[in-house]
């Protein structure tokens, strides 16, 4: 590989733009370049292998011409495959929320996808996040590929100082110098196209947080009703109670001053208004039982997993979807209240909603240890099959319901496992409303 140019001091490894985030006429985010650099197209030029013409330069304004995720890995995949000595290579970010290597790729290759994710359980990852330098690993994940003779070349990324994510990319190569000419165009395509990534992920994440803005300002306004609904029930229900009374008054007096009066009829009118003060009381205590600040008292996980399940009982049944309680005896009890307890189960259940489909299992299981109160809800089925957006606003629900409590919430789903959801709740914790 050579420059065009004959001194490779002209070269310059990074492109620089000024660019920001620009909110449209429909509410959605975009990307906008101001500026640029001028930076010559014979400075970003270079040739692999002799004959192979790599533009930088063209290939940025490429990337900024793009707006989806799948755009830009089709484009990245594209230019670094004109480096003759890469087979594959994909591009994994960290979930923050999970700590788990994901492709960016949807159809990212399997082999390559499990052979980073068994990197993070052996701590591999960490070390060469730690080391922040490239490595170069066995290519291991099956007999075929011990014998092939390849590597994996894993290429930390870091955004703002920040591990973010890796690279791996197959190679016939053993070692790649991080100051040969080579690694650098390998290190400026990936550098431009993850911050592409970042922006558009940015993006969408703005305009996620505008749409769940936009639910939950109409979430609010239908509270403010409900609540003025609530205050004219319970008016009503004192003001329904005293006709009433006067009622029940009349036909007692009735009675008295009239012997011969119909006493079975007298009685009917006795049982209407029994009635309708049953109605009144259980309409009452709904709207006592709603109260924004629920108190806080001793509950007991198990009672609260007992109860959850007599709910879903039947329609686990109906569907052939099998439930195990797997309940550890003599737990301590939480400091909470059964309602946010239930929350917690009922939007559990709902997120994975194993009812999709006839068949597949849960086993609800609690634990007791280290002076935390342990659930775990494991299903075998994943959640592959709903948009990231409904998964993500349903995670975000059972985390702000976990923070209540002061504890944690662990999240896992794939194919080979089914689904993990763990929380974890301090036995100790501050009273508050």
């Amino acid at each position: 590989m050579r420059l065009i140019k004959e001194n490779r001091r002209d070269y310059l490894p990074f492109l620089s733009s000024v660019e920001q985030l620009e909110r449209a006429n429909d509410g959605k985010y975009k990307l906008k370049v101001i500026t640029k650099l001028p930076i010559s197209r014979e400075q970003v030029s270079v040739l692999s292998g002799g004959n192979v013409k790599i533009d930088l330069l063209s290939f940025s304004e490429k990337l900024n011409s793009l707006y989806q995720t799948d755009q830009i890995i089709e484009a990245f995949k594209s230019e670094i495959s004109r480096l003759s000595f890469f087979l594959d290579a994909e591009i994994f970010s960290l979930d923050d929320k999970t700590s788990e290597c994901k492709p960016i790729n949807k159809s990212c290759d399997q082999k390559l996808y499990y052979y980073v994710k068994n990197f993070l359980k052996n701590g591999i990852l960490d070390w060469i996040a730690e080391s922040k330098n490239p490595k170069f690993l066995p290519w291991d994940v099956d007999n075929a590929a011990s014998t092939s003779g390849l590597s994996c070349l894993v290429v930390p990324i870091f955004s703002n100082n920040r591990f973010s994510g890796v690279l791996a990319a197959l190679t016939n190569l053993k070692y790649l110098s991080e100051d040969s000419f080579e690694y650098k165009t390998l290190l400026t395509i990936l550098n431009q196209s993850f911050a592409e990534l970042e922006f558009v992920r940015l993006r969408d994440e703005l305009n996620k947080t505008y749409s769940e803005y936009q639910i939950l300002q109409s979430k609010l306004f239908n509270d403010f009703k409900f609540a003025a609904i609530g205050e004219l029930t319970s008016k009503s229900i004192e003001e329904i109670g005293s006709p009433l009374q006067v009622i029940m008054s009349y036909s007692d007096l009735l009675q008295k001053e009239n012997p011969d009066l119909d006493e079975e009829a007298t009685e009917f009118i006795r049982s209407q208004v029994h009635t309708i003060k049953e109605i009144l009381d259980r309409l009452g205590n709904f709207i006592n039982n709603s109260d924004s600040k629920p108190k806080l008292y001793s509950c007991s996980i198990n009672t609260a997993i007992t109860d959850f399940y007599k709910v879903i009982e039947h329609s686990l049944n109906a569907d052939s979807c099998e439930c195990v309680l797997d309940l550890e005896e003599n737990i301590p009890s939480i400091l909470s209240n059964y309602n946010s307890l239930k929350q917690i189960l009922i939007n559990s259940f709902s997120l994975i909603n194993p009812l999709r489909g006839t068949g597949g299992g849960i086993i609800i299981q609690s634990r007791y240890s280290n002076e935390t109160i342990i659930i775990k809800m494991l299903f075998t089925d994943t959640i592959d099959s709903i948009s990231n957006e409904d998964k993500d606003f349903g995670l975000n629900i059972l985390k702000h319901l976990m923070d209540k409590h002061e504890g944690e919430m662990r999240f896992s789903s794939d194919s080979g496992t089914g689904t993990n959801l763990i929380f974890s709740f301090p036995l100790k914790r501050k009273m508050r409303d």
